[in-house]
């Protein structure tokens, strides 16, 4: 497929700052064959605000709905017309060179959907690290995602993707159908049943590191996020659903769902709860501590003296009044 028409798809909801700065990063992307979709499920008209200033962009408003991420995409697909359907959340700011990347990727065209690296830590801190994503769905349901932030160079095939950075072929998204809407609350596992059926259908499905993204992401930046009720509920029961959907109501998919990874979720748990436990026991006792260091302060004025100790200044030194070295006949140039 020779210069493919590229729809890129942004759900957004009231981050119209986040979005702007998506808007700009995508428009920066040197490739004339393409167009961006916002699809705008906000209850305020910020964002509606910033796509006005774009009139090239296309909008999407959707009213009164949330935590409808498989719905959005939906209304994004069917509102674009590109070979190639991107998606991007507002929070996810393309690197340059990211759009070439992703056409590079459909040159092959066994190749159904493409995503690449998502990173969430600071330049230069990303770069440190170097290793291969694990992107995996085992024969049981459970959904493996590590490494997608890591450095790496080669492109590798993979079961799914990361949905805040991720692309179709359209003709894939024809065959299987879109994103199933009973995927809930946090939505999770709304993207990996749809990489799961382009992969069934025959097609690859491609980790492309050079199609990369920083990910502002919330949730990422709040420890303790993912332990809270309503989003351990969601992914047990879209996980559940996943596991059954694909890969049957049997004891293989029961085990690694009821037992393997509702263990692993509890071990975490039980490990962060004794780490708070312990936590809150070590302030405690050094609050005590301190306590005992703040009185001999007072009690000692030997103490309060080194407590604020007398600050020296070096001479300071005109560099320049220096006089610049000159070399000696013998070591000058000739």
């Amino acid at each position: 497929m020779k210069d493919p028409f590229v729809s890129i798809i942004i759900i957004t909801r009231n981050r119209a700052s986040l979005l702007r700065h998506c808007i700009e990063r995508v428009l920066g992307q040197p490739y004339p064959h393409k167009e961006i979709v916002v699809v705008d499920s906000s209850s305020n008209d910020e964002s509606e605000q910033i796509v006005a200033q774009h009139p090239e962009v296309i909008s999407v408003r959707i009213h009164g709905q949330r935590n409808n991420m498989p719905q959005a995409r939906n209304e994004g697909i069917a509102a674009s017309s590109g070979d190639i359907v991107a998606f991007l959340d507002d929070d996810s700011m393309a690197y340059p060179g990211w759009l070439e990347a992703l056409l590079n990727a459909y040159r092959d065209e066994t190749v159904g959907a493409a995503g690449g690296r998502v990173i969430s830590t600071p330049e230069p801190y990303c770069n440190e690290v170097w290793g291969q994503p694990y992107l995996s769905v085992s024969p049981s349901g459970r959904v493996k995602g590590k490494g997608v932030g890591l450095v790496s160079m080669n492109q590798v095939e993979v079961d799914h993707l990361v949905g805040c950075n991720m692309s179709f072929r359209r003709e894939a998204l024809e065959q299987v159908g879109g994103f199933d809407p009973n995927y809930t609350l946090t939505n999770l596992r709304e993207e990996t049943d749809l990489c799961v059926r382009v992969k069934m259908a025959g097609w690859r499905i491609m980790f492309v590191p050079t199609m990369a993204v920083v990910h502002f992401s919330t949730r990422a930046r709040s420890p303790f996020a993912w332990s809270r009720p309503y989003i351990l509920f969601s992914g047990g029961r879209n996980s559940m659903y996943f596991a059954i959907k694909h890969f049957g109501f049997n004891p293989r998919t029961l085990v690694g769902q009821l037992i393997v990874d509702a263990g692993v979720d509890a071990s975490k748990l039980f490990y962060v709860a004794g780490m708070l436990s312990v936590s809150a026991v070590a302030q405690m006792v050094g609050r005590v501590v301190g306590l005992g260091a703040g009185i001999a302060l007072l009690m000692s004025s030997q103490r309060r003296a080194t407590a604020a100790p007398k600050i020296g200044r070096g001479e300071q030194v005109d560099t320049e009044q220096m006089p610049l070295p000159v070399a000696s006949e013998s070591e000058s140039l000739t």
